[in-house]
């Protein structure tokens, strides 16, 4: 039963990093920028805000999250 409920957490969490890491905004412009030597703020600092930080916080628990599973999953 236990394990039964951990596998479909894990089945619901991989969705849900799979769609999060699809809508995150991408950072290799700035990667781009800089090895092309186009003007970039590559090494300013920018702090994620709003969604951005949300969304980076959620995919970093669940990702945690997802390796806690696996790893009490391989134990049984």
């Amino acid at each position: 039963m236990f394990e039964t409920i951990l596998h479909g957490a894990m089945v619901v969490i991989s969705i849900v990093l799979i769609i999060l890491c699809l809508l995150q905004s991408g950072k290799s412009d700035d990667i781009v920028n800089a090895l092309t030597g186009q003007s970039s703020n590559l090494f300013a600092e920018q702090k994620e805000r709003g969604i951005d930080l949300v969304m980076s916080r959620m995919t970093m628990i669940l990702a945690i999250a997802f390796f806690v599973i696996a790893i009490i999953l391989r134990m049984d």
